[in-house]
């Protein structure tokens, strides 16, 4: 199945991402790979990673990104969505139930 488009918000922010091309995949990994070796959260990672997502289409946002005001769990979940986007992590079929949800 197709990934379709996901929207990311940031504060107040919010925008439209396509599914990862394979370059953004390319800039990514390395981001991953550094960041589990390292084996703790990142605020600067995730927030690359997301700069790389909004890049192909949301240019201007990636020089401002680090002005928003954003929590650590927005970041968090911004990162989550890129993720998936770019097949790094699995989305959950339509009818599964996630943790906590029933």
């Amino acid at each position: 199945m197709r990934l379709q488009p996901e929207t990311i918000r940031l504060g107040a922010q919010e925008w439209k991402v396509r599914p990862l091309t394979l370059r953004q995949v390319q800039e990514i990994e390395p981001i991953l790979m550094s960041s589990v070796a390292e084996s703790k959260g990142n605020v600067a990672a995730a927030m690359a990673i997301v700069a790389i997502a909004l890049a192909r289409d949301h240019a201007e946002a990636t020089s401002s990104l680090g002005d928003i005001e954003a929590t650590a769990p927005e970041i968090g979940s911004a990162m989550a969505t890129v993720l998936r986007l770019g097949g790094f992590v699995e989305t959950p079929a339509q009818g599964d139930a996630g943790l906590g949800e029933a």
